[in-house]
């Protein structure tokens, strides 16, 4: 896809741990849009407090980050590596509407959330196997509470579209591709 638009325009993904964010992520990148992780910037900022990155820790830097610099903490650190010469941009794991609000100062945004059943998402998480991952569910259940407590509840509900992650992973690439080429052909 070749646009000449002068501001970028991004797509943010939201939703519970595991709903199948970066999966989408990653498929809309396939559409020529440039990838940024929100969660890579927190993994980042724990190794380079010298911690070993783990659920409790990246939790752990998550939060102190938001407390010490504001709800948009993680968005705006993940401004120093956005690209000055893409005009399609996916950003992965926003966890409140005040990250939103970063990249609606720089471009135009859409907020999409996924979700999939708590079942569903703990046992994808699990079988991921990132180093991340909870290890029991109890912990499952402590990161939904975490993620809820920075406003991730508050994105989903205001986001601009929800896809359900309830059936096969081509049913959702297709529902997201489809929802992308109508905001695109918005855009135009």
């Amino acid at each position: 896809m070749c646009f000449s638009l002068k501001l970028p325009f991004i797509v943010c993904l939201t939703g519970m741990p595991g709903s199948g964010k970066t999966t989408v992520a990653h498929a809309i990148e396939g559409m020529g849009f440039y990838y940024i992780c929100l969660g890579d910037v927190v993994r980042e900022e724990t190794v380079s407090r010298g911690l070993e990155v783990n659920d409790r820790n990246c939790g752990f830097v998550m939060k102190d980050l938001r407390e010490k610099f504001g709800p948009h903490a993680v968005a705006q650190l993940s401004l120093k590596n956005f690209p000055k010469d893409k005009h399609l941009v996916v950003v992965d794991g926003i966890r409140s509407i005040y990250e939103v609000q970063v990249y609606r100062s720089i471009g135009r945004t859409r907020l999409l959330a996924i979700h999939a059943s708590p079942d569903r998402r703990y046992n994808f998480l699990v079988s991921r196997r990132r180093a991340d991952a909870p290890l029991s569910r109890e912990d499952f259940d402590l990161r939904d509470r975490r993620e809820l407590e920075v406003g991730v509840g508050d994105a989903i509900a205001l986001s601009d579209e929800i896809i359900s992650n309830n059936s096969t992973l081509e049913a959702l690439i297709r529902k997201v591709k489809n929802q992308i080429r109508l905001w695109l052909e918005e855009e135009v």
